[in-house]
């Protein structure tokens, strides 16, 4: 018998696939670089000039806010001596995307517009232009894609098997964020990735979360009795939260204390919570170091009262991606082992096995 064929198990990720270096370069491109990925919050280019540096794959993305109000992407790469342009996201820059190294300067529609030293006539810079990247909005999120092949955006979410767009009735992009947090995990995404997709640790590895949310002791993320794909509080909680009678305003489109999650292949995921709500980027940096970014979304009306306290909310949101980066991290100790074959999933990780098979799809 092979690790292949186990009466009752399917088979998951390789130690291959989990720890080489050449094997992370190939889904870099194969992966990263064909579909859309999450790249950061619109709220974050709320003015003409604002730009955001993101990490996609193995490209450095620059994304501006044009003088329109539209968003527009380039490579992070000057035309002139291919000198990177922008080092780190922010505000305040005008209406100019200048490189720091010889001062040539791109308008934010990514035409040049000015070189140093140079006469208009000395050279065609009707030739000179950055190169664009796909971009695109949806509920407040920004998503940049590299490929020039892909579908559009809304059809990459509407077939995405974890039903991102059923989450839309929370209008997501009302929401303000409150709390950023980066987290350096060493370890390869697919692993976070797999973890957010199944409920089985969630009993040993989060006790205070399966304490607010009881179905998740039953290593399942869903009950059973809804077609909303959501889990209820226990009786007399509000919130997740250390506090968990919460006060807060629920978010927009609750009714009633719920949570609801979805991966959004490949580098995002989305945790409803009944007052506020939580968006990670996966950043992969190398076969075993993902960078970890979550934004904390809370109503208008919650940010707008200066009695409100966040902290249980915060503190206990982050415990819960502490504990999943700690298992995750002794997940790549151990798979790094030369004794290690690959992995298997039960009939219990249905979407850990969806997420695999769309990687499949994608590295294939």
């Amino acid at each position: 018998m092979t690790t292949s064929d186990i009466r009752g198990l399917r088979t998951s990720f390789t130690r291959e696939e989990y720890v080489s270096d050449e094997h992370f370069a190939r889904e870099m491109e194969s992966v990263y670089g064909s579909t859309w990925c999450f790249a950061g919050l619109s709220q974050e280019l709320t003015h003409v000039g604002d730009r955001l540096v993101a990490d996609v794959g193995s490209e450095s993305i620059l994304i501006v806010r044009n003088r329109e109000g539209e968003l527009r992407a380039y490579y992070n790469v000057c035309q002139h001596r291919g000198s990177q342009l922008c080092d780190e996201s922010g505000s305040g820059h005008g209406a100019a995307i200048t490189c720091p190294y010889h001062a040539w300067s791109y308008s934010l529609d990514g035409k040049l517009v000015s070189a140093i030293h140079h006469a208009k006539e000395d050279f065609d810079r009707e030739c000179i232009a950055l190169t664009s990247v796909r971009v695109d909005e949806w509920q407040g999120c920004i998503f940049v894609c590299l490929s020039e092949t892909a579908p559009s955006l809304i059809d990459s979410l509407e077939h995405l098997y974890s039903a991102p767009r059923s989450l839309e009735r929370f209008d997501l992009g009302s929401l303000v964020r409150a709390h950023h947090t980066v987290d350096e995990a060493q370890c390869n995404w697919k692993v976070l990735a797999e973890n957010y997709s199944e409920c089985l640790h969630c009993s040993v590895v989060h006790p205070e979360f399966c304490d607010l949310v009881p179905v998740y002791k039953t290593g399942r993320t869903i009950e059973s009795d809804r077609e909303d794909w959501a889990a209820r509080l226990k009786t007399g909680a509000s919130a997740i939260s250390f506090d968990a009678t919460s006060s807060l305003p629920m978010i927009p489109g609750m009714t009633e204390p719920l949570v609801y999650g979805a991966f959004v292949y490949p580098n995002m995921l989305i945790d409803v919570m009944p007052t506020c709500v939580a968006l990670t980027r996966y950043v992969p940096r190398s076969a075993s170091h993902t960078t970890v970014h979550t934004d904390y979304l809370f109503p208008k009306e919650t940010l707008g009262d200066p009695s409100v306290d966040l902290t249980p909310t915060l503190s206990f949101n982050d415990l819960v991606n502490q504990q999943d980066i700690a298992v995750s991290e002794r997940v790549q100790r151990g798979v790094s082992s030369k004794s290690f074959v690959r992995a298997h999933h039960t009939g219990m990780e249905k979407y850990a096995q969806q997420f695999v098979k769309r990687y499949r799809t994608d590295v294939n």
